[in-house]
């Protein structure tokens, strides 16, 4: 049992890492560039890949409390990077 719950905390960390550095690579990106079409690709691909994560998480058990721990952390993350780097 330990180490299912091992593995779908890795699985997490993997995937909302993974989140955290598409998020970095669109903040740069997208202060370098300023092209609107890109905007809404990065916009819609984003949403789709937040809902996929959804699905993820779901798929693979999550709790509402270990999904929302991940989440906080990530938009978090994302916020500090975003704040400091403007």
């Amino acid at each position: 049992m330990k180490e299912e719950q091992a593995k779908k905390h890795i699985y997490l960390i993997m995937g909302y890492s993974g989140l955290l550095l598409i998020g970095l690579a669109v903040f740069r990106n997208l202060s370098v560039e300023k092209d609107h079409v890109e905007y809404g690709f990065l916009t819609f691909g984003s949403l789709f890949l937040i809902v996929y994560f959804k699905f993820a998480d779901d798929k693979i058990g999550a709790t509402k409390k270990e999904k929302a721990f991940y989440r906080i952390g990530l938009v978090g993350g994302l916020w500090l990077i975003a704040f400091y780097t403007n």
